[in-house]
């Protein structure tokens, strides 16, 4: 009798240690219960939004027509390689990311969905042209060594053969070196007629507005700049006042935004010139606000940002 009384309470107390094990898994901390490729999936969704778009291939008649290391329609010339700081590649973007070249110069990360053909990190990419979705319904236009840099070893060919694929994409802050330049384009005549593009913007930001004042004006005559619809990522003037000039801009990272103005010493001299590139003194390195909930958690493949 005292040998079966032993067993049961042996018997008794494993299912109490079961029934524990269970209730702590179900309702304390599932994670800390799940297996390595739960793990795994974690880390694979952590601080992504669940966001999907299409990558195409850049077509190559359109490729040999438009250099893409000439960084295409926002004028990022082959003089401005640090453009390509971190890593980055060039890539054309639909009308959803191009916004009228408001989207020039924005950083993306892109990574494709099948993880069997890709690396987990993907690949870090630069806008700097328009992909025109008449022609390719897509996201972003990709080179070939954006698609081999999404690759996994010895998958580059086998990713190389599709036309596109489906990707996860998240804008990510642009990091230069450099303060914040402004270069005067081809086109612009002193004093008056004034054309800029703004270079080494970084953060996860948009320029929404231009101004410019003539230095020691008392007060200060502000005037605006318009964005040139069909010169992307150009803002313009035909009322520049004489002498050097002042230049302040509205900065947004998602909402809201913020007035920075150049000083005296970063001022564009009196003698500026087209294809001169002049140091605004100014670093942009502000950073959006998450726009989803989604938390370094496991998730669904086929979760849509809501």
């Amino acid at each position: 009798m005292a040998v079966h009384f032993i067993h049961s309470t042996t018997a008794m107390a494993l299912l109490l240690l079961l029934l524990l094990l269970l209730f702590t898994c179900q309702f304390l901390s599932p994670a800390s219960c799940s297996s390595s490729t739960s793990s795994s999936n974690n880390n694979y969704y952590c601080d992504w939004c669940p966001r999907h778009v299409t990558a195409s291939l850049f077509p190559p008649a359109a490729a040999a027509a438009a250099d893409l290391n000439d960084a295409g329609a926002c004028g990022y010339r082959t003089m401005d390689t640090e453009l390509l700081n971190g890593g980055h590649i060039f890539a054309a973007a639909s009308a959803e990311f191009f916004r009228d070249g408001a989207g020039c110069g924005a950083c993306f990360q892109l990574r494709c969905r099948d993880r069997r053909l890709c690396v987990d990190d993907g690949v870090k990419v630069v806008v700097t042209g328009s992909a025109k979705e008449e022609a390719n319904r897509t996201g972003f236009l990709l080179a070939k060594e954006a698609l081999a840099a999404m690759a996994r070893h010895g998958m580059s060919d086998q990713l190389a053969t599709l036309d596109s694929v489906q990707v996860d994409f998240r804008r990510i802050p642009c990091e230069y070196k450099k303060n914040l330049a402004v270069r005067v384009e081809e086109g612009s005549r002193n004093p008056s007629h004034l054309a800029v593009r703004f270079l080494y913007q970084g953060g996860q930001t948009d320029i929404a507005a231009v101004e410019i004042a003539q230095v020691g004006a008392t007060p200060p005559s502000w005037r605006s700049m318009a964005r040139r619809r069909n010169h992307q990522g150009m803002w313009r003037t035909s009322r520049a006042p004489d002498g050097p000039l002042l230049l302040r801009l509205v900065v947004t990272a998602g909402s809201g935004g913020k007035w920075m103005r150049t000083d005296e010493a970063a001022a564009l001299p009196a003698d500026w010139r087209p294809g001169a590139v002049y140091d605004t003194g100014l670093r942009v390195t502000d950073v959006a606000l998450r726009t989803c909930s989604r938390s370094c958690r496991a998730g669904d493949d086929n979760e849509e940002l809501r």
